[in-house]
């Protein structure tokens, strides 16, 4: 069970780096990692679903509407960055133009980055079926459709995502952590070390913490959410959706963090800037011992995160009484 766990865990921290280094490069218009991505999406999804996929790409320079074809299962798959409804309307109508449906009895869209919430209908002609629900796939559909497997199967999985994405491509990364891999890393931490001393009964009231309780602090606090969110909030997206953080791990985080903020707080003499310095200084500490050095920044911008949603410095029930 926990070898299953662990071979779950480690191919959806690699997912997620790999989706978050596609999301940058794409922002900024360099596509160059989809060629690349396209060989690695072509053995993945083999080992994944037994599918006999080869990248057409690789016979057909530029070729539309489909980039990997299994002419033994019937099906084809689109790889792309550009999670618009335009580009699958465009995919779609390129498949029927070239007549691929004579041929495969199945389009998939797989989405590099995240798909959206498709309220449009995609039409088809009546050449072949389309569904947006199922044929339309990103990283989580396919970390959800893992985590079915066998643990032998998550075994070659993960030993070939973390040859794939972790010794190929973050070699020259190893001792330097990107936003991504701090913050999954600092959750798992957390997720490990989830004793309470302090039984904790909060009201979830952002504004009246932000500012009532520390007013003389609201600036600055708002101005700092406001400039690391442009720089992380992204990251922080791709892990969320990446890792499915379930409810109970949702209140394993939330105790530690209420605890331990408490902690610096009263250590800070109720100073929320000083208290989170001590925080991010902590977790920097304890994931560092592994030899790595971690975004501090991604740190800090976890942790005020987590403090608008009062899971940092918890709004304790006789406080905010009295402050009320």
């Amino acid at each position: 069970m926990l070898n299953r766990e662990n071979y779950i865990k480690q191919i959806s921290k690699n997912l997620a780096l790999l989706s978050g280094e596609i999301k940058l490069l794409s922002s900024i218009n360099l596509y160059d990692i989809n060629i690349v991505a396209e060989d690695f999406y072509s053995d993945l999804l083999n080992l994944i679903y037994g599918y006999d996929l080869k990248n057409k790409n690789r016979v057909e320079k530029n070729a539309v509407a489909i980039d990997l074809y299994d002419n033994k299962n019937k099906i084809a798959i689109q790889v792309t960055c550009d999670n618009d409804s335009k580009k699958i309307h465009h995919t779609i109508k390129e498949f029927i133009s070239n007549e691929y449906y004579r041929y495969y009895d199945r389009l998939v869209v797989l989405i590099l980055t995240e798909k959206k919430k498709y309220s449009v209908n995609f039409d088809t002609e009546g050449k072949f079926q389309f569904d947006k629900k199922e044929d339309i796939w990103d990283t989580t559909d396919i970390i959800k459709y893992i985590n079915t497997l066998d643990t032998g199967k998550l075994e070659n999985i993960s030993k070939f995502m973390q040859l794939e994405i972790y010794d190929k491509c973050n070699d020259k990364k190893r001792t330097q952590a990107s936003e991504i891999d701090t913050i999954i890393d600092l959750i798992e931490y957390i997720s490990e070390h989830k004793s309470v001393s302090k039984n904790v009964d909060p009201v979830i009231d952002p504004e009246y913490k932000i500012y009532k309780r520390f007013r003389q602090f609201a600036h600055r606090l708002m101005h700092e959410y406001q400039s690391l969110y442009i720089l992380y909030n992204s990251a922080l997206d791709i892990v969320n959706e990446t890792l499915g953080i379930d409810e109970a791990q949702e209140i394993i985080i939330m105790l530690f963090l209420q605890n331990i903020s408490i902690k610096y707080l009263d250590e800070s003499d109720d100073d929320p800037a000083k208290a989170l310095d001590k925080m991010v200084e902590y977790f920097n500490d304890k994931l560092s011992e592994n030899g790595k050095q971690y975004d501090g920044a991604a740190i800090r911008y976890y942790l005020v995160n987590e403090m608008i949603k009062c899971n940092v410095f918890p709004n304790e029930r006789s406080e905010y009484i009295g402050g009320k």
